[in-house]
């Protein structure tokens, strides 16, 4: 099962105690995709978890006689539709009023309290929520079909301290996250907590895998820096010597410009530990200083 069938199906297992919540969420589930027609009261979504769940919270909220249709997308596809249908009948006047309602409420933006906001905004998540895989990238969107409904739960996630981008795309507008601190923060708000986990493990594996690379590039720079420095020394000492000056060098100058012709990958520290008495880092860089200097003002003398 792909990650983002598993976190929906985990939220729409969820069945909220309070019948406010209960109600919430179902508002959420028929908030995009709820519509009063001549026939009654359809909601129409693509995903069997949220049919399911449509299906139990009109059964716990109001007992009304339900029908409900499978069909495909289009030909040839995978895809299903799920329509429950609420016919024309004495409850029907209830159960739209109370959807239309929370709607309502929501538009003008009283927002009531936190856990059916939180219901609400999964009964959303649930119908028109994606997941990507993180192993790949993080990004969680919820689309829309139009930006009023996009700004509603735009304005609903902030007041849980959530900020999701917007995009439009063709005739939907998409909310989406691309950080996967705020995905796992609204699937815990949801109560996906199984999702939320899986999450974090793939977040600590990348985390880790990505220090390491950051370890090894370091490691790799500064193996480059040595390499060029070693090049370049052994390019001056070779210099000194074509000139006919190494034979007047002091006398520790010579013993490190030896060591570096036969050491020539050694580090500067690896090079101090190979004399006698064994000399710091710092004082064998001073000794290439040296020799960078008589080799530049030999360059200069050729050039004039």
């Amino acid at each position: 099962m792909g990650f983002s069938r598993a976190a929906r199906d985990e939220l729409a297992r969820i069945m909220p105690e309070r019948r406010c919540c209960q109600l919430a969420e179902l508002a959420g589930l028929a908030y995009i995709d709820g519509n009063l027609t001549s026939q009654g009261y359809e909601v129409i979504v693509g995903q069997a978890a949220a049919a399911r769940m449509a299906f139990r919270l009109l059964k716990q909220l109001y007992q009304p006689y339900m029908e409900i249709r499978v069909r495909r997308r289009v030909r040839f596809s995978k895809h299903n539709v799920y329509t429950i249908r609420i016919p024309n009948q004495p409850r029907l006047h209830r159960i739209v009023g109370s959807l239309r309602g929370v709607h309502q409420r929501y538009t003008r933006k009283r927002w009531g309290k936190p856990c059916c906001r939180k219901a609400f905004l999964r009964g959303v998540y649930i119908c028109r929520g994606s997941l990507t895989n993180p192993k790949k990238n993080y990004h969680l969107e919820i689309v829309t079909d139009s930006f009023q409904q996009a700004a509603v739960v735009q304005s609903l996630m902030e007041t849980l301290d959530l900020s999701p981008g917007v995009v439009q795309r063709k005739k939907h507008v998409a909310l989406y996250f691309k950080d996967g601190e705020q995905i796992s923060k609204l699937l815990n708000l949801l109560g996906g907590h199984t999702a939320v986990l899986n999450l974090e493990n793939v977040r600590v594996v990348k985390g880790m895998r990505n220090q390491v690379n950051r370890l090894v590039n370091c490691e790799t720079a500064n193996m480059d820096k040595t390499l060029e420095a070693a090049f370049r020394q052994v390019e001056n000492i070779k210099l000194i010597k074509a000139n006919g000056r190494f034979g007047s060098l002091p006398p520790d100058l010579k013993e490190m410009a030896n060591l570096r012709l036969k050491f020539p990958y050694a580090s500067l520290k690896e090079l101090g530990q190979l004399l006698d008495p064994p000399l710091s880092k710092s004082g064998v860089n001073h000794r290439f200083r040296k020799l960078d200097a008589i080799a530049e003002k030999i360059r200069k003398e050729k050039a004039e």
